[in-house]
């Protein structure tokens, strides 16, 4: 603040009469608008005219207008100045203007409650609650009523409590409660020769003091409050400094914050919900992200929150911020939220959540190698260059934040390097081809020849990309174009006006043909700025406009100087994607979602990063003007395993080979394990399992897992059993020196057990046989004089 000759000097003024503090030089910053002591105004009959826009736009908050004074006079802008307070959100008043002098009594007629009674009249349809009136105001400074004239401090202590008291009793016949404030300022209040002043009676009722004595009305105060032992209000000064052609009245300050003001001297105490700041952003996150929407509210009262998505309302999201803990497809949506108390609600406008399902990596390059032969490159002219495996630690840029292994290097490109003709490229993976949905991202910036905020000569330079092209053409609009993908493009500077109709600092295009914020595809809106790094949407996103790195300051010091203004994307690194969504593509910077085409017809499945020129002028300092990418993926969601082909059941001969096969499909592709009766058998994962020389041990349940990083599902049980053996068939049996000997047949690898008996009713084992082809031959026993002696085979043991 600066105050430069100040003196005192009695006038009558707005209110007839009063001491002003007069200083011919003010200025306070515009920062005072926006500080804790809320800034008010009071007008009279010498503010026929009010402008109430000039009046809000400079921090007011609250108002009182002249009502009454005596019992004739009514001001005749009273009710047009009600109004219009009101309707530009201040909260309004009216007051009263005290002619003790002229009607001493206390009571009766010519009286403090005659005035009381006026006032009312007149002023009692803007008292009421509801959260926008102020309560009623007594002006005392009746310079009429002296000690000379007979006046005493009691007397007058006596009628202002009267007044107060009638206008209190009034309004609580009406069902309200409230306690009137008292205008005054020390040189009327004060008793002395003069005038008889108050006595402390009278601080009962909340303090407005008038006090011009130069000091700031947000850390300052009345030079005196007497007979009060603080102040509520405070009358600063008769004009706002500040603001020329000021048509605000008097100038004046609460004593507290806001919700004070609302709880103290609005009528009943609770002013309305009104949102200080609330979400404006459109977001797009991945699947698994913790995020939040939060918002700001004034309001007096208890406040009660409740946050709707697509309207409807969610449960226990009954706070300022709504929080997402691992967000999912079903937190995508539109998000309101509510705020209500007593005097109100207010619903904030919606924004929406993209969350995007896992993705996988399709296709990647971190240009960590010369890997051009990779890419296709398409060109306008030949005027350009496109740099792989650039390292761009060199020109002081930090590593781009997708990087995992701390690498400074990546693609830069440049186009209209010296002929002076609009020019652009666009390099596309060679041979790819993108099916379903998918998106391209990578990490992204913009170089830019300063000096700063504006950017030198020829700095306004554009990085593309986008999806849906076959990856042989340049995306351009310029000349001869044959541009076929959906693709956007943004400039480092904000060189282009907010309002361009072709080629802006954000744009969007579909083929040859650039799209204008009549099209609704901008989340920033479809005014006519929604294309500008003006536009509050861009401002929100980039909120501070960046500087050149430190070490091209110090090489070109003529030039990469300053900083970009707020709302551009030069000269920092920020993560770009560009994605399909069946028919709809969006782009997004940052978690913030840029724009949106719906109902897109691909004829092509390739991606492109690129750089173009749009002006013909040439940049000052070629070194400084390029796009970097880094980093860039091409990511399509996952799926989660299906089984297309189970296992099935097999009953099989002991020792035969068996294959168990399966086939799932999945993206990323699935992983198997193999389980038997539930357990996991090791080394088991392939699609398929086998088992040679199957055992009896080797019967059971056989099952699959196919698993990825979106699920792991199990496949049905194939029971594996095995053939029962047949019984043993005797061949031949022989004497042979003196054995007895036997053969038969039976089935391979079964162990057969040989019983004797010479009764056929008791039978005891002999031996155990296994064979490999099915055929038995043993040697029974030797050749007795036993009358009779029989032989069986079984399968045993």
């Amino acid at each position: 603040m600066l105050v430069v000759g100040c003196w005192w000097l009695d006038v009558f003024s707005a209110k007839h009469f009063r001491r002003i503090f007069i200083f011919s030089v003010a200025a306070f910053a515009a920062t005072n608008l926006f500080a804790q002591r809320p800034l008010g105004c009071d007008v009279s009959g010498y503010q026929p005219s009010v402008n109430w826009n000039q009046v809000t736009n400079a921090g007011t908050r609250f108002c009182w207008s002249k009502a009454t004074e005596g019992l004739t006079y009514q001001n005749p802008y009273f009710t047009s100045q009600q109004t219009g307070a009101k309707n530009a959100g201040v909260y309004v008043g009216a007051y009263h203007f005290a002619r003790p002098s002229t009607h001493p009594n206390i009571t009766g007629a010519n009286s403090a409650d005659s005035e009381a009674n006026f006032f009312w009249s007149v002023a009692s349809s803007y008292i009421k609650p509801g959260g926008s009136y102020l309560v009623p105001m007594l002006d005392w400074e009746d310079p009429n009523a002296t000690v000379a004239a007979g006046f005493t401090t009691t007397q007058m202590s006596q009628w202002a409590n009267q007044w107060c008291t009638t206008v209190s009793n009034l309004a609580k016949a009406q069902g309200i409660t409230l306690k009137p404030i008292i205008y005054t300022g020390t040189w009327i209040s004060t008793p002395g020769a003069t005038y008889p002043g108050l006595n402390t009676t009278v601080t009962v009722w909340p303090s407005w003091i008038a006090s011009y004595n130069g000091q700031n009305p947000l850390t300052g105060a009345p030079s005196g409050t007497y007979p009060w032992s603080s102040w509520n209000v405070w009358q600063y000064n008769d004009t706002n400094t500040s603001v020329n052609l000021w048509t605000g009245g008097d100038v004046d300050v609460f004593n507290g914050t806001l919700a004070q003001l609302t709880n103290t001297l609005v009528i009943g105490g609770v002013a309305p919900p009104s949102f200080t700041s609330q979400p404006t952003q459109h977001r797009a996150v991945d699947t698994g992200t913790n995020f939040s929407f939060t918002v700001n509210v004034s309001g007096g009262g208890t406040l009660k929150y409740q946050w709707l998505q697509n309207n409807s309302a969610l449960p226990n999201a009954t706070n300022a911020t709504l929080n997402f803990t691992n967000t999912q497809a079903t937190n995508s949506g539109f998000y309101t939220v509510t705020v209500t108390n007593s005097s109100g609600s207010v619903t904030s406008p919606p924004v929406s959540l993209l969350v995007y399902p896992p993705q996988v990596t399709m296709f990647a390059d971190n240009f960590d190698a010369n890997t051009a032969a990779n890419w296709t490159y398409n060109t306008s002219s030949g005027d350009n260059a496109a740099t792989f495996n650039f390292n761009y630690a060199g020109l002081g840029i930090p590593s781009a934040p997708s990087t995992t292994n701390g690498t400074t290097l990546g693609l830069q490109m440049q186009a209209n390097l010296s002929l002076g003709v609009t020019n652009a490229l666009s390099l596309s993976p060679s041979g790819q081809s993108f099916s379903g949905d998918y998106r391209l991202r990578f990490d992204a910036w913009i170089n830019v020849n300063g000096t700063f905020p504006g950017g030198g000569s020829g700095s306004t330079e554009l990085l593309t990309a986008g999806i849906g092209t076959s990856g042989t053409r340049t995306e351009w609009i310029g000349r001869n174009s044959t541009a076929d993908g959906f693709y956007f493009s943004v400039n480092g500077d904000g060189g282009s006006g907010d309002t361009a109709t072709t080629t802006a600092d954000y744009n969007a295009y579909i083929g040859t043909t650039v799209q204008g914020v009549a099209t609704g595809d901008y989340f920033a809106g479809t005014d006519t700025t929604a294309r500008g790094n003006g536009n509050n949407y861009y401002l929100t996103t980039f909120p501070t406009g960046q500087a050149a790195p430190a070490s091209q300051q110090a090489n070109y010091p003529a030039n990469q100087t300053g900083n970009l203004n707020a709302g551009t994307f030069g000269l920092a690194w920020h993560d770009v994607i560009v994605s399909k969504r069946g028919s709809t593509v969006d782009w997004i910077v940052d978690g913030a979602r840029f724009a949106t085409i719906s109902n897109a017809t691909f004829t092509a499945s390739n991606v492109f990063v690129g750089f173009w020129d749009p002006f013909s002028s040439l940049s000052a300092n070629n070194d400084m003007n390029f796009g970097l990418v880094d980093n860039v993926r091409v990511e399509s969601p996952a799926i989660a395993p299906l089984f297309t082909l189970q296992p099935f059941a097999q009953t099989v001969k002991l020792g035969t080979n068996v294959i168990f096969t399966a086939a799932a499909t999945g993206l990323p592709s699935a992983n198997y394990q193999w389980r038997f009766n539930g357990t996991n058998i090791f080394g088991a994962t392939n699609s398929s399992y086998s088992l040679t020389f199957v055992a009896a041990t080797n019967t059971g349940n056989y099952s699959v897992t196919a698993s990825n990083f979106m699920a792991t599902v199990t496949s049905t049980n194939a029971a594996l059993s095995l053939i029962a053996p047949v019984a043993a068939q005797f061949t031949a049996i022989n004497a042979n020196n003196g054995a007895v000997q036997i053969s038969f047949t039976g089935d391979a690898y079964w162990t057969y057990t040989i019983e004797t008996s010479t009764n056929l009713t008791s039978w005891s084992a002999l031996t155990n046989l296994v064979s490999a082809n099915g055929q038995f031959n043993f040697t029974a026993d030797s050749i007795t004089n036993a009358p009779q002696k029989f032989f069986r085979a079984r399968v045993g043991p």
